[in-house]
């Protein structure tokens, strides 16, 4: 277990705690994909400080371990280190802390999907299964190696959707209501200039004001 009592790290004096634990506290299961097991112990290499009531711990931890290249699939062994581990307790002053599952939380997610034996790793013949890293083989491989624009993709589907908005679907035998024909169009506009003028004549005249009915017109004196 990696542990470290806060009560013996000085005030502004870092402490130092370094060693290895056994590589067992990481779990890792046998059947995973790709295989990965434990190659030795995990090396760490930490520095504490309290801040206050709180535990700052900052340094480096690594391990070994066994797994395959995904490309030629031999055996190798890779290291997985964490170089900026940084955790971070609050009020824990006085007291003991267990840094054990921090620190194998960090190393998994330190570990890639997959793992290559090297950067310029050749891979494995698709046709005969001959490690290309070894040996070289007369194969044909572009007959083995599917062309992939003669794939259909599923985005072809998407492409071919119509999203925009359906006009509502007619009522069938309904009917539109014909133009009407340009005879029939002079006809209406010459009753309406007709019962124009009859309206007009029809119009009361406005009500003569109060003013105008106090003041009539002046009769002209008798001789």
């Amino acid at each position: 277990m990696i542990k470290i009592n806060t009560s013996h790290i000085l005030p502004d004096t870092p402490f130092l705690l370094e060693g290895t634990e056994s590589s067992d506290i990481l779990e890792l299961l046998p059947d995973a994909d790709p295989p990965l097991a434990p190659a030795g112990d995990i090396a760490y290499r930490l520095s504490a400080v309290m801040a206050g009531a709180d535990l700052i711990v900052t340094g480096t931890a690594s391990v070994p371990l066994a797994t395959v290249c995904a490309r030629c699939l031999d055996d190798i062994r890779v290291v997985i280190s964490v170089r900026d581990l940084c955790l971070h307790f609050e009020k824990v002053r006085d007291l003991e802390v267990d840094l054990t599952d921090d620190v194998r939380e960090e190393l998994l997610l330190a570990v890639p999907s997959c793992f290559y034996c090297s950067p310029d790793c050749k891979g494995i013949c698709p046709v005969c299964g001959t490690n290309l890293n070894h040996a070289s083989c007369a194969c044909d491989r572009q007959q083995a190696e599917p062309e992939p624009d003669d794939a259909p993709s599923p985005w072809d589907q998407l492409d071919a959707l119509n999203l925009s908005p359906k006009k509502p679907a007619e009522k069938k035998g309904a009917k539109k209501p014909a133009p009407a024909s340009p005879a029939v169009k002079k006809t209406a506009d010459k009753k309406a200039a007709v019962r124009k003028p009859a309206e007009e004549k029809g119009a009361k005249k406005p009500a003569a004001s109060p003013a105008e009915k106090k003041s009539p017109g002046k009769k002209s004196p008798k001789k």
